[in-house]
């Protein structure tokens, strides 16, 4: 009964437009108050809970370093760099794009930040080199979602949280399927380019001597671009070599990323002033805030599906319906992806992980595993309407309607969802150096 008044009175909420905070909190408390025995000073005490942790503490520092980073010219000089690596290929600056959210992603942690970064300086790029609009918008949109795979990452942050899986572990677990969603996309891009003549150049013949000086040239390009970029590129060097050696932790890494952007943004770039330092915190500020009241709320929300024995009556249904690992993943990996077209992902991982985590534990599905396909699934969601942050994102910069990408979103959410497919039942892309 409970269950049905949180679940009912929480659709309610979504479908009138309240706020995922607000929503949540107020289903919880009202089901809370209505069917259980539970004080309600819970609530009080879990949104404390929630939030006050050591861990979580890494989420605000890896916000305001992508935001930071977007704006101090290291997001720039990144772009460069990926241009100057393969600006020859086919659908050059499409993969420029994806290469850029790749390296942008593994600063920041984040989806929108990335789409926001690297989609505010090479969306209007592409336009003029004859990519459309909304083919530009959702191509750097579903390069933003490599960001929340690709260490460091805030999804792993907030699921290590919330199921006590070690996030480091989790962090080494996300690269080789971080690498493979941003080379899928990469692909993709090169098909659609090579079928319809996006980005290309008319060029003529040229002899041995001339792809021998294009070649040097391309060589002197990649050297300034390096050389001009070694402080932002030395980034994530810094700071997951110093996760993975044990120099520091997640949170503490979270730290050295602000500290360290903030020194390389003033003091080497100069692209950075008092006043924008000071607005990059603002905005940090008010983005960590909303967090926050998720992050807090989706606590309370998750220890009273808990409380109802939730997890148990999941697991229950899960063998119900079949006893074996493969249908139940395909089962969960349905309903992360439902979920993610309508909730965001801080409280889809803070709702869901406690909830599903010992149901597939039973199975034998390793927890940090879980935690990859459980990161994709919503990472995915992210460019899936109708809560689609990254599409909202994407349109906002290309000013353009959403409608319009629906055309390109299809074949692109595809093959996300065969990739995702792929990460769930090979365990080993995963697992391979955990």
């Amino acid at each position: 009964m409970s269950m049905i008044v949180l679940l009912v009175i929480l659709f309610i909420f979504i479908l009138v437009g309240v706020p995922v905070g607000f929503a949540i909190g107020g289903a919880t408390m009202i089901a809370i108050a209505t069917t259980s025995n539970l004080n309600m000073v819970v609530n009080a005490q879990y949104c404390y809970s929630g939030i006050f942790s050591f861990t979580v503490m890494a989420i605000p520092f890896f916000m305001l370093a992508g935001i930071i980073m977007s704006t101090g010219g290291i997001a720039k000089k990144i772009v460069n760099f990926c241009e100057a690596l393969i600006g020859s290929i086919t659908g050059a600056l499409g993969c420029v794009s994806m290469l850029a959210c790749m390296f942008f992603g593994a600063l920041s942690g984040s989806g929108m930040a990335t789409t926001s970064a690297i989609g505010s300086m090479l969306i209007p790029e592409m336009r003029q080199k004859g990519y459309p609009a909304d083919y530009a918008a959702t191509l750097v949109c579903f390069g933003g979602i490599v960001g929340p795979i690709i260490p460091p990452s805030l999804s792993f942050v907030l699921y290590g949280s919330a199921t006590g899986v070690s996030i480091a572990t989790l962090f080494k677990a996300g690269i080789f399927p971080g690498i493979m969603l941003g080379f899928g996309f990469m692909f993709m891009n090169i098909y659609f380019c090579k079928k319809h003549g996006y980005g290309r150049v008319a060029v003529s013949e040229v002899d041995a001597s001339a792809a021998k000086s294009a070649f040097h040239h391309r060589m002197q390009l990649l050297g300034k671009a390096t050389k001009e970029g070694f402080w932002a590129l030395l980034s994530p060097v810094i700071i997951l070599g110093g996760i993975y050696s044990g120099i520091f932790t997640p949170t503490e890494a979270a730290c050295v990323s602000v500290v360290y952007s903030l020194i390389v943004s003033y003091f080497v770039y100069h692209d950075l002033d008092l006043h924008g330092i000071y607005k990059t915190f603002v905005d940090a500020a008010v983005l960590n805030g909303i967090t926050s009241f998720l992050l807090g709320y989706s606590t309370v929300f998750s220890t009273f599906m808990t409380f109802m024995k939730v997890p148990a009556d999941i697991y229950n249904f899960l063998m119900s319906v079949s006893s074996s690992k493969y249908v139940m993943l395909l089962i969960i990996n349905v309903i992360l992806l439902i979920l993610g077209c309508f909730l965001d992902t801080v409280p889809a991982i803070i709702l869901m992980a406690p909830l599903l985590l010992p149901a597939v534990s039973a199975y034998g599905v390793d927890p940090v595993h879980f935690g990859v396909i459980m990161a994709v699934n919503l990472a995915l969601g992210l460019c899936s309407p109708p809560y689609g942050c990254n599409l909202f994102v994407g349109i906002a910069v290309a000013k353009i309607k959403m409608q319009d990408m629906f055309k390109w979103i299809i074949p692109f959410f595809i093959l996300g969802v065969i990739m995702v497919l792929i990460i769930t039942f090979v365990p080993a892309i995963s697992l391979a150096i955990v």
